[in-house]
């Protein structure tokens, strides 16, 4: 099992960094967990609509 952890301060493009990562590894048929500690859940907002 593989961990990636990204965490950026300025808040600027994290959201879609993340999102764009979590779909290509969704399309290579891996398993992904994505854990959002932002109070807006904008990374998680955007999954769940999808």
């Amino acid at each position: 099992m593989r961990q990636i952890a990204i965490y950026r301060k300025g808040k600027i493009g994290i959201c879609t960094t993340t999102q764009n990562l979590t779909a290509v590894l969704a399309t290579m048929s891996n398993k992904i967990l994505l854990a959002g500690c932002d109070p807006k859940a904008d990374s998680t907002r955007v999954l769940l609509v999808a």
